[in-house]
């Protein structure tokens, strides 16, 4: 069915950036549709007139353009369509019925490759991914110069577009998980993503899951360690994130840029990540256990101390450990949300503020303001962001036990996290493997 330049028209006529014009290459006349804002025609026209000054005066310009440019030719309306969204210029024959579709000059409308603003990593490299998905894989293959990294395109959604691309070390992945997550996102290619959470219900991952079965970075240099560690990346189109499957338990403590340090720092770090992994579970419900339910674990001198500091406290310990984690975590989303130039002043003065008077108000005890910040701190400790979130969850649920059962509840607790990390499989890899490379994960 042929497409008229009339037609194209039509359809972005209500669209203020949708620009068709006429102009003359090679003394031809010729119909040009493009959006204003994806495209910079000025640059892209002395490009193509360039091109043409080469040829022949009576040379018709659309098949030439064609096998100089390596561009498409007569497409369907559809096709059109979903080119002009992309930033294509179309360029109509006289007659407006033929048409060549090629990549123009796009306008500066991305930020360019900086530092990475939510990692810091120490003795690596600092670039970080942008919003323009080609140029994430362009780093990604600056850092990974193999012929085994397979890059494959995907577009997914009906009514809003959006492309990704998977990538993966064809020697280290599992095969099976491979052809799961190419399995899903073609049986959902008519869906649209356009955020993390339809992405992974187009995956086919648990919406309700207490840690999280994949792993984000901004890094190439965390990615690429990734994909040797036979993970599938996803890269998003204007996501300046990769998204690694699956996870495994050695996220918790183990960063990839650790690899960059002597043996012994990289293995003195996570295992201070390890301990800080028991901490911010166990800690706050080892406070409720040790005041409320089983005081007679303490030594008599620690008991007395204890019990002083919460003299004049008028709540029970579980709503007074409850309420100073609450706080804690306002005063966490106040730190992110609030603009960087004050953000850190505001919440290191509003937490020595809140925390002197509420203890000089007798309304919580200086032991748990102890307990508090240990917590809030072993928690930013772990191996990711992502991985941060689900233990400062996980943590309520080991309260509850440990104010109901006591010590038994608290063990009962991280028992039953283990029990539960145990039945998590991602792609046909168990979350307690210690790699997802092919051959060496527990299948």
């Amino acid at each position: 069915m042929t497409v008229s330049c009339i037609q194209l028209k039509q359809i972005f006529e209500s669209s203020g950036d949708f620009i068709y014009t006429e102009t003359i290459l090679n003394k031809k006349i010729v119909h040009i549709c493009y959006l204003q804002s994806l495209v910079n025609f000025k640059n892209t026209m002395d490009l193509i007139v360039n091109q043409l000054s080469q040829a022949e005066d009576d040379i018709d310009p659309i098949p030439y353009m064609a096998l100089t440019y390596n561009a498409r030719v007569n497409l369907s309306l559809d096709e059109l369509i979903q080119s002009v969204l992309r930033g294509m210029l179309i360029i109509f024959d006289q007659d407006g019925i033929g048409n060549i579709v090629f990549k123009p000059v796009h306008p500066q409308n991305a930020r360019s490759i900086g530092e990475p603003q939510n990692e810091n990593p120490i003795q690596t490299s600092m670039d970080a991914f942008t919003e323009d998905m080609n140029m994430n894989v362009g780093l990604i293959r600056n850092q990974l110069r193999s012929k085994d990294l397979v890059v494959q395109s995907h577009s997914l959604g009906s009514d809003y577009p959006r492309d990704l691309s998977v990538l993966y070390l064809q020697d280290q992945a599992n095969p099976k998980m491979v052809k799961l997550i190419l399995d899903c996102l073609n049986e959902n290619k008519m869906m649209d993503i356009s955020d993390i959470q339809l992405l992974l219900k187009a995956l086919k991952q648990p919406r309700f899951s207490l840690v999280p079965t994949y792993v984000t970075s901004e890094l190439p240099v965390a990615t690429k360690r990734y994909l040797q560690d036979g993970r599938v990346v996803i890269l998003l189109d204007h996501f300046p994130f990769a998204i690694s499957f699956p996870a495994i338990v050695t996220d918790f403590w183990a960063v990839k840029t650790d690899q960059d340090q002597p043996l012994p720092f990289m293995i003195l770090y996570r295992i201070i990540r390890f301990i800080a992994l028991l901490v911010a579970i166990s800690m706050p419900g080892l406070y409720v256990v040790l005041n409320a339910v089983n005081p007679e674990l303490l030594r008599i001198q620690l008991a007395v101390s204890i019990t002083d500091s919460r003299e004049g406290v008028p709540y029970p310990v579980l709503i007074e450990v409850l309420l100073m984690l609450i706080i804690i975590e306002m005063v966490i989303e106040a730190s992110i949300r609030l603009p960087k130039s004050i953000g850190p002043t505001i919440t290191m003065v509003g937490g020595i503020i809140l925390g002197e008077a509420v203890v000089q108000a007798r309304l919580m005890s200086n032991f748990l303001i102890i307990i508090v910040a240990a917590t809030t701190i072993a928690h930013f400790s772990l191996g990711t962001y992502i991985n941060t979130l689900s233990i400062r969850l996980y943590k309520y649920v080991a309260i509850i036990f440990s104010a109901f059962y006591g010590i038994l509840g608290l063990m009962s607790s991280l028992v039953l996290l283990c029990f539960y990390l145990g039945s998590i499989s991602t792609f046909s890899i168990p979350y307690l493997s210690f790699t997802a490379k092919r051959g060496e994960s527990n299948e």
